[in-house]
């Protein structure tokens, strides 16, 4: 057996010594066929039952509010809105469900803004999705959702700070506006 497998199997038995049902999953993306295409293929795992699928934060949030589950799995881009930006309203409920960012975007400022939002897990959706399945199970078995935030990156031997990355995600979000207006909203 190599070394994968046998990680592999460790991982699914102390999965099912923790739980003894599948875990309810959630699929959140504005993209429907991308929606079905991975519910169906987590629907081959005997771990998993996927709950629902949404394809706009409204209705997410709505659902999220009331029902419970274990893992969200959430595309950060929303029809051009960020999902991050909605975190605090799609967990209104004290409820302890991981949420997996699934995206795109896949870039060290957008990742270093979902964990700090609360983001459990942050993969590109350009990731191998043959671990997928052990990504999930890594997921809801984390105790700690801060203990991947960093408070510096570094980029060819220069740190850069968690200002300077927040500066330079302001200066993507707000490059319409003049210099003057910039200055104002970066204080």
């Amino acid at each position: 057996m190599t070394r994968k497998k046998i990680k592999a199997q460790i991982l699914r038995l102390q999965f099912q010594k923790m739980i003894k049902k599948p875990l309810k999953i959630v699929i959140a993306d504005d993209n429907k066929f991308f929606c079905e295409a991975l519910k169906d293929s987590l629907n081959t795992h005997k771990e998993f039952e996927i709950d629902n699928i949404f394809t706009t934060i409204k209705s997410l949030i709505d659902f999220t509010s009331k029902n419970d589950l274990d893992i969200l799995i959430l595309d950060v881009n929303f029809n051009g809105e960020s999902s991050l930006d909605y975190i605090s309203e799609i967990r209104k409920l004290p409820t302890d469900f991981k949420i997996i960012s699934l995206t795109t975007l896949n870039n060290i400022a957008i990742k270093n803004e979902a964990l700090q939002k609360g983001i459990d897990t942050f993969i590109g959706k350009d990731s191998d999705f043959s671990t997928f399945k052990h990504t999930i199970l890594n997921c809801y078995q984390k105790n700690d959702s801060k203990s991947a935030e960093k408070t510096n990156m570094e980029i060819n031997n220069q740190k850069i700070s968690k200002r300077k990355i927040q500066l330079l995600q302001d200066f993507y979000k707000y490059a319409h506006k003049t210099e003057k207006e910039l200055s104002s909203i970066l204080n």
